[in-house]
């Protein structure tokens, strides 16, 4: 009897560990091919199509206004190129400038923001740090907001697009010092190359 039970124990665990095996084998039959799982992968958002006329080689001229920051004005000549991110989640861009505070150079980042409702802006060049800021739309305008401290002053800076066109678009930058007035610096234009 002794005997009989064993195996027949021994047959219920062998049962057991088959229905188990197929179970836990089953989820792995139903996967996806990998080019199916490709499609589900996300896609980038609509705010991320308004950004694509920034795609592509610039070339820009600017002139500097007479301000307490640039007291003799200036001009400024220079260069952008710009490219999808990986994914489409992204534009990432080169520039170089040479303008009244000699030659600028840096790199761009620009990726929607969900959670913020706005992009987020991350320039690095030939100046210490990164500045980052917001970006957001005012009506057909691409507008940059960044906020950074230099020698214990809290300077605003206000960057926007304007008249965006296929082959051309505006460019301005306001600046604001402390509780200060806000004043633009320089206007320009970019034509696509």
């Amino acid at each position: 009897m002794k005997r009989i039970s064993r195996k027949i124990g021994g047959a219920a665990i062998a049962a057991a560990l088959i229905v188990c095996s197929v179970a836990a084998w089953r989820p792995f039959q139903d996967k996806k091919e990998p080019a199916d799982a490709a499609k589900q992968m996300p896609k980038p958002g609509p705010e991320m199509e308004r950004l694509k006329f920034l795609i592509g080689s610039w070339d820009w001229d600017a002139e500097y206004l007479k301000t307490p920051m640039v007291p003799d004005g200036g001009k400024s000549k220079g260069w952008y190129k710009a490219q999808l991110g990986p994914g489409g989640f992204s534009i990432i861009a080169d520039f170089d400038a040479d303008g009244p505070f000699g030659e600028e150079i840096g790199h761009q980042i620009i990726a929607w923001d969900k959670k913020q409702n706005a992009y987020t802006s991350v320039i690095v060049g030939n100046f210490p740090g990164a500045v980052i800021g917001k970006s957001h739309w005012d009506g057909d305008n691409l507008v940059t907001e960044t906020e950074f401290s230099s020698g214990g002053v809290t300077m605003h800076m206000r960057s926007m697009y304007t008249d965006i066109k296929d082959k051309s678009t505006r460019m301005e930058e306001s600046s604001q010092v402390g509780d200060g007035p806000s004043q633009v610096i320089w206007k320009g234009v970019a034509t696509r190359k």
